[in-house]
């Protein structure tokens, strides 16, 4: 049996996460509020889940509108970001690209990643271009890592070579 998620004495009952932020809902009937809606957020160096903005509620269904009103301004907010490009919303495929062999510097140019291991929310062609900058797997070498910047979001990540489908070129559609 799996042991109940609890983030600082609460039992997590439902959670969601959309974007850049986690929505949670707990309980804990010790408390004379015993319901809680809040962000959870997680650190990894000390590999562990608080809550942030918390808000109490003394019955569930004012919990739960008021963990709904969070969910639906994570949806607000990750539409509004998703208004800001201007592309149609497909991802990019290695027919849309110019073939990028495994042991070919990439370093220094824009590359399509897969993202089909993204949550559903980033699965749009424009979290797909990285601009290659570092890494043993970007240089053509012996290993994977490929460092970069995501051209969406600004954010410098670590991705492996075989996530790059291919360097950016004309859609042919």
């Amino acid at each position: 049996m799996d042991e109940a998620r609890k983030i600082n004495n609460y039992t997590i009952e439902h959670s969601f996460n959309v974007g850049e932020r986690e929505v949670v809902m707990g309980v804990d009937e010790t408390k004379e509020e015993p319901y809680v809606v809040a962000y959870a957020e997680f650190f990894t160096p000390a590999c562990y889940h608080l809550m942030s903005k918390l808000t109490y509620y003394k019955t569930y269904l004012d919990a739960m509108s008021g963990y709904c009103e969070r969910c639906a301004a994570q949806v607000q907010a990750m539409q509004e970001e998703h208004s800001r490009f201007n592309f149609d919303g497909t991802t990019l495929t290695v027919q849309d690209c110019i073939p990028c062999p495994s042991d070919e510097s990439i370093v220094g140019k824009v590359v399509v990643m897969d993202v089909s291991k993204n949550r559903r929310e980033y699965r749009h062609c424009a979290y797909q271009l990285v601009l290659a900058e570092a890494g043993n797997g970007a240089s053509g070498g012996r290993g994977s890592a490929v460092f970069g910047t995501c051209l969406a979001t600004g954010e410098k990540a670590r991705w492996e070579r075989y996530e790059v489908k291919c360097r950016s070129g004309q859609r042919t559609h």
